[in-house]
């Protein structure tokens, strides 16, 4: 009996050891599981919902910041500002139209800008990004961060305005960047993923816009399953763009630019109730009120006018580089930014002046009595005159059946090469060109670069005209006349130049030597003796440079009122019809420019060099409608070229 109890005894120990054994492996298993619970909802709760199976990555690529447009003294003239920007990827929201309504709410969205991104989403892949807004305020940011668990899709960036701290003192030099359009994206399709992207799209934004755009950057964005972000991871930093240093002294520009507004009139107040009166019912002042223009004027008659239009262009002789370019009106490149209003984009372009319009490169003008320096060089070398040889001017020159008049109503009298240059006697000059042929006329101003692109390196530079006998068959189907090579000796008729042209032209008549070419870039800019020979015989460069010099320093010259103090100036005028005075407007008495309106006005130009006896800058003025060459382009020309030699520029 003791046995079996000890037996029972032993079984009911055994029992009570096992249960025991799987009762701790039961709490022990518990506590395992409640840890591990524990870690996997409160510890790691953020990793796991990043790798939930609804998450999805975005590819993206980053913008680079835009490289910098330096002046010639490493002052900012195009940078880059950090802004914020909204966009949305389609793909991640379940009706587009209404978010697009939704955040209109908070930011407001004009009706167009709204159409606008429906029809880029229409005609883009969905899970492409689009930019909404950019350069967004710290009250909307903050407003959109607010409501952002609400808006499905939509994420915040960081991206680049660009800015122009000289306005419009540089526009059509630096030109301007916008959004990328249809057919850039057709050329290259990896543009549509750089959302916010800007190109350039004029001046050397555009030129240089591959250069300054950089590398952009790819980046990965963890969304969940409402196209929120839940990570970002950068797999390449984005490159910055090149910096480029321009030939520019933003010191000469700005006072070229101011001097040839000014032109000969004296400028007023504009807070004065006589100008704010004369603004109000004047709708060509008002234009230029519209295009941010804070100049007004009071001319000779006392009337109030807009600045003067036209373009300025000085380049050193030597190595090329364009100190000074000017085209006026100008415009504000800033506004393009961003989204240009449809008000502002109507102001400038419909502006009668047009601002947008490069005259330096793109404008089309006679050069008249400026081109005679051409003729006169290409009648020298082909031996048809001397020096000496003269012609009596007597006011007309009779040819044919025709009378060519000179613009000295009772003639000249006898006048020579030199003394024809200085006092600009047209009779002289259609008989030269008579003898010289046109041929010879046309190969002689090509040497000199009329008639050529000159690459600059602004886009869209216009070739002009320089008329021979195939040119005039190739596009008027109709030969060469002697009356036309008659009119093509004073720079008229089918001859056209653009001002940068007839920079270069009295360059390399300074220079004597070489072929130099004008640049815009520190880069681009040539050691002296790089540039090809100008192959135009010394003695008869010589002999125009003493003729352009008599037109400031002798008693009849032209421009002799505008002698260039302590450094001696030597240079060209030229008035260029426009329009021909009718008989009763000759009866009527209306001859004068200033009588006459702005538009029925005649060009006034003027080239010159200085110092005259070591030359180191050109310059080329046009005042479009300015009147007389003498009176008008001739003291902006010497007022600036003043202004530059007085600060050494090298």
């Amino acid at each position: 009996m003791a046995k079996k109890r000890k037996e029972i005894q032993e079984v009911a120990n055994q029992i009570s050891k096992r249960m025991f054994l799987v009762g701790s492996l039961q709490i022990g298993f518990g506590l395992i599981l409640i840890g591990r619970l524990y870690q996997l909802q409160i510890l790691d709760s953020d990793s796991y919902l990043k790798l939930s199976d609804k998450n999805q990555f975005d590819h993206r690529l980053v913008i680079a910041p835009r490289g910098r447009l330096l002046d010639s003294k490493n002052r900012l003239l195009a940078g880059n500002s950090e802004v914020f920007e909204l966009v949305v990827i389609p793909a991640r929201t379940m009706n587009l139209e209404l978010l697009l309504i939704e955040i209109d709410n908070i930011v407001g969205l004009s009706k167009k800008e709204i159409e606008d991104i429906l029809v880029i989403a229409k005609n883009q892949p969905d899970f492409i990004e689009i930019s909404i807004k950019s350069d967004l305020t710290q009250r909307e940011l903050s407003h959109l961060a607010i409501r952002s668990a609400l808006l499905e899709g939509v994420l915040f960036q960081k991206n680049y305005n660009r800015i122009y701290p000289q306005g419009k003192l540089l526009s059509h030099v630096t030109g301007y960047v916008s959004g990328i359009t249809a057919r850039e994206v057709e050329k290259d399709r990896k543009l549509q993923r750089l959302v916010g992207l800007k190109t350039g799209k004029s001046g050397l934004e555009k030129t240089l816009d591959d250069s300054l755009r950089g590398i952009a950057g790819k980046e990965r964005i963890e969304v969940n399953s409402r196209g929120k972000p839940v990570r970002f991871i950068s797999d390449s930093v984005p490159k910055q763009g090149r910096d480029h240093k321009l030939t520019i002294d933003m010191d000469i520009q700005s006072y070229a630019v101011n001097r040839l507004k000014l032109g000969n009139s004296e400028q007023v107040e504009m807070a004065q109730s006589s100008v704010q009166e004369a603004i109000n019912n004047n709708d060509e002042l008002k234009a230029h009120i519209n295009i941010g223009e804070t100049m007004i004027l009071k001319d000779a008659n006392s009337r109030y006018v807009p600045p003067e239009a036209g373009a300025v262009v000085l380049m050193d002789i030597h190595t090329g580089a364009v100190i000074s370019m000017v085209s006026s009106p100008a415009y504000d490149p800033n506004l393009f930014a961003g989204r240009i209003s449809n008000r502002a984009w109507h102001n400038i372009n419909k502006h009668p002046r047009v601002p947008l319009l490069n005259r330096v490169i793109a404008g089309l003008y006679s050069p008249g009595s400026t081109f005679k320096m051409v003729v006169y060089a290409a009648a020298l070398e082909a031996g048809v005159i001397s020096t000496d040889a003269s012609y009596n001017c007597k006011g007309f020159f009779e040819f044919g059946d025709r009378d060519f008049y000179c613009w000295q109503e009772k003639g000249h009298g006898v006048v020579n090469g030199r003394q024809a240059i200085a006092q600009s006697c047209d009779v002289y000059f259609y008989q030269i060109a008579l003898k010289t042929g046109i041929e010879r006329i046309h190969n002689m101003a090509k040497r000199m670069g009329l008639g050529e692109i000159t690459n600059v390196g602004i886009p869209d530079e216009k070739v002009g005209i320089m008329p021979n006998r195939e040119w005039k068959k190739n596009t008027r189907g109709t030969v060469w006349t002697p009356g036309e090579t008659v009119i093509a000796g004073i720079g008229q008729g089918f001859v056209l130049t653009t001002p940068i042209q007839l920079s270069v032209m009295t360059a390399r008549l300074a220079n004597g030597k070489k072929a130099v070419k004008a640049t815009l870039l520190s880069e681009a800019t040539k050691n002296p003796d790089d540039f090809p020979p100008l192959d135009i015989s010394s003695s008869v460069l010589r002999e125009i440079q003493r003729s352009m010099r008599s037109v400031i320093s002798s008693g009849r010259g032209t421009a002799r009122k505008y002698e260039l103090n302590g450094y001696g100036l030597a240079g060209k005028t030229g008035t260029v019809q426009v329009k021909r005075i009718s008989k009763a407007e000759r009866e009527e008495g209306i001859i004068d420019n200033i009588d006459r309106r702005w538009k029925d006005r005649d060009h006034a130009l003027f080239v010159g060099y200085a110092p005259y006896d070591k030359p180191k800058y050109a310059i080329s003025v046009i005042v479009e409608h300015g009147g007389s060459g003498s009176s008008m382009a001739a003291p902006i020309a010497r007022d600036i070229l003043q202004f530059a030699l007085e600060r050494h520029v090298t």
